[in-house]
């Protein structure tokens, strides 16, 4: 939960309902900050219960449409990675980050497998695939865009000989040494695989060391880079799914991701969530993301009452398709506004015309701007006054009876 007013606001109480298929309870939190994190709260339901729906809310403020949030539960469904690594010393560190759960009670495997062997893998509960070595190509391929195509997550690692073979518009091209260390140079903490904790912490991506790192061509999104722009960890525009590189290796002699090993297994355990969300019988949904046409056959359990059938997926709330229950959220970026800068904001606009109106804390611009209207609600009133006093008089009527004439 967040507000404003920073550091200085004052101390509230907030009562915090939970909502459990139709079950309410209510918790009083305490802020005493911008922020607070309400972690391992556990809220009692029938032993029996293994799958539905709840909500949380908070009471009204300025902006009701980020006081409740929508969620479904099921069983934990596994989450499944395939790792297909030419260097042993890469495919072990890969193999703890994937193997290793986040909170107790879930099923986490990671199969070791060569490129030879994928033809024998049920790709229906694959959700991560973790490959180092030379690019797919052939059947191997397809397997991976079929992964990609449902929601799958895919992070290429840089073969120890770079060929020409390319996936989705991405290829390795050649390996740099870096024998004293490069660092991070910036990383993108507001999104994606790098992005900041729940309390705001930024990753420990700064601490790393890069040894060696192998250069990228194609079109991607850059969510990591080292001195001079080169990418560290980029993304790969998809329809669905996710597409990473990743320019270095855990092996130790190309970087301390092993050693330092929060940063690889944060990266790895947020794209096995991500990849594990069209896995089972629920799924979390950013409103708005989902083609109007798709939710045909939904039936709404909770959520406002005034929302059409047609328009479910723009309306958070909780949805039923079949035997999977949906939950429809607003994005955490909306909740979460930033500020560009003005390099951003020209390359956004790039082409257009538009005016930027400049303004800082302290200026008097704004009070001038004031003034000048007021100026010119004066000059207004002052040209109806002139108006008006260069009217012709009106002659007056005559009480007499107009005469007749013979």
């Amino acid at each position: 939960m967040t507000r404003t007013g920073g550091e200085a606001a004052p101390n509230v109480t907030l009562p915090v309902t939970f909502e459990i298929e139709g079950a309410r309870s209510e918790f009083t939190v305490e802020m005493s900050g911008p922020q607070h994190e309400l972690r391992n709260h556990r809220i009692p339901i029938d032993k029996q219960q293994e799958r539905g729906w709840g909500k949380v809310s908070i009471p009204f403020d300025l902006n009701p449409a980020d006081n409740e949030f929508y969620f479904v539960f099921d069983q934990p469904v596994p989450r499944r990675t395939i790792i297909v690594a030419d260097d042993p010393l890469v495919a072990r560190p890969l193999t703890l980050a994937a193997e290793i759960a986040p909170s107790p009670g879930e099923a986490m495997t990671a199969e070791v497998l060569s490129v030879d062997d994928l033809g024998d893998v049920e790709w229906g509960d694959v959700a991560l695939v973790l490959w180092q070595g030379a690019l797919p190509t052939d059947a191997a391929a397809q397997s991976l865009l079929s992964l990609i195509d449902r929601g799958g997550q895919v992070i290429f690692f840089p073969p120890q000989m770079p060929t020409t073979d390319s996936f989705v518009g991405g290829a390795w091209q050649s390996w740099t040494d870096s024998p004293d260390g490069i660092s991070v140079e910036n990383w993108r903490g507001d999104q994606d695989l790098l992005a900041n904790t729940l309390s705001g912490t930024a990753l420990p991506v700064g601490d790393l060391t890069i040894l060696r790192h192998c250069s990228l061509s194609g079109e991607f999104t850059s969510l990591a880079t080292l001195p001079g722009g080169v990418p560290l960890l980029a993304r790969v525009t998809t329809n669905r799914g996710g597409v990473y590189f990743c320019a270095t290796t855990p092996q130790a002699a190309a970087s301390t991701l092993a050693n330092n090993g929060v940063v690889l297994y944060v990266i790895v355990q947020r794209a096995l969530a991500a990849g594990a969300e069209n896995l089972g019988n629920t799924r979390n949904i950013v409103a708005g993301t989902v083609e109007a046409s798709a939710a045909a056959t939904w039936r709404q359990l909770a959520g406002p009452s005034e929302a059409l059938s047609t328009d479910f997926t723009y309306h958070s709330g909780v949805y039923r398709d079949g035997e999977r229950l949906l939950a429809v959220n607003r994005s955490l970026e909306e909740d979460n506004p930033t500020v560009l800068a003005d390099a951003a904001v020209s390359e956004l606009f790039q082409g257009l015309d538009f005016a930027r109106v400049n303004d800082q804390a302290g200026s008097l611009a704004a009070l001038i701007q004031e003034i000048w209207r007021l100026f010119l609600a004066t000059m207004m009133l002052a040209l109806v006054a002139e108006a008006a006093l260069c009217l012709p008089k009106l002659a007056p009527r005559s009480s007499k009876p107009a005469g007749v004439l013979a």
